[in-house]
């Protein structure tokens, strides 16, 4: 009984110290960016007085606007993308892949995605768009979708297999749905929580990718992301942390909302489709 107690009481303070490793950082980031750099540097861990706006303001009139609407646009381009053309090749293989070799085999090259470091292929990829003329933000969109397919394809063929049955689209093709029409009225419904679990993971990605946009948007300026535009920013402001913190409460802000949001099929979907 009292060992029990004592793994229990161990298993407890584990859990609640890993908690306050991932919330004080958050706090200490939130409080700083509603302190002037003064009270920072004098006491980090202070609480704001009095709170200020300032930091927020400053970073309008460095017009983070513009960074800030950059990466909104890339994200959500990309991930309306993924979801889009994604599932589709995913259902296509799912279906397919125990009965055609040419199915197996797209799938198996396809997940050896995963197993590239991207180092290797860093120097082709940078040389490759700028001699198509895709250093821009397009072309990073086009990036992205690409990047995505060999774990998101992988997610989405394991739910396919174990949470989509193909008496569905034996009734379906019975009740005189044509394949398209299946598809997007039923097969792609169902597929829900791996829709929310693709949408955050590649948000998460994409919203916090620093290497891609530093390689492809660099060249001009007013095509940064927001990550991007904070490296710049801290770089240019080294010894003035207000306006720092304060850009990164904004970028954090967005991706927790997407977080919250979507959070209830995060789990059902990761869960489903991680066993066949």
């Amino acid at each position: 009984m009292i060992r029990k107690k004592l793994g229990n009481g161990a298993r407890y303070g584990i859990l609640s110290l890993g908690l306050l490793l991932i919330f004080f950082p958050l706090y200490f980031t939130v409080i700083s960016s509603f302190k002037e750099t003064k009270q920072i540097t004098k006491n980090f861990l202070s609480f704001p007085n009095p709170f200020t706006g300032d930091n927020f303001q400053r970073l309008m009139n460095d017009g983070i606007g513009q960074y800030f609407f950059n990466s909104i646009t890339i994200s959500v381009i990309a991930i309306l993308l993924i979801l889009i053309f994604v599932p589709m090749a995913a259902f296509s293989i799912a279906r397919n892949m125990s009965k055609r070799k040419a199915f197996a085999f797209m799938y198996i090259f396809l997940i050896l995605g995963n197993f590239v470091p991207f180092q290797v292929i860093m120097i082709p990829i940078t040389s490759m768009m700028s001699k198509f003329g895709l250093s821009n933000i397009p072309g990073l969109i086009i990036l992205y979708l690409a990047y995505s397919i060999p774990q998101t394809l992988f997610l989405y063929v394991g739910y396919i297999k174990t949470s989509v049955p193909e008496e569905i689209d034996e009734a379906a093709a019975i009740d005189g749905a044509g394949r398209v029409r299946m598809y997007f009225q039923i097969a792609f419904p169902l597929m829900k929580p791996m829709h929310a679990t693709a949408l955050i993971i590649n948000a998460l990605w994409i919203w916090n990718d620093f290497l891609l946009p530093l390689l492809i948007l660099n060249k001009d300026s007013s095509y940064w992301t927001l990550p991007l535009f904070q490296y710049n920013y801290s770089g240019q402001y080294f010894n003035d942390f207000g306006p720092s913190f304060a850009s990164y409460v904004v970028g954090i802000v967005v991706i927790l909302i997407v977080y919250l949001v979507f959070q209830k099929n995060i789990i059902s979907g990761m869960t489903n489709g991680a066993v066949k």
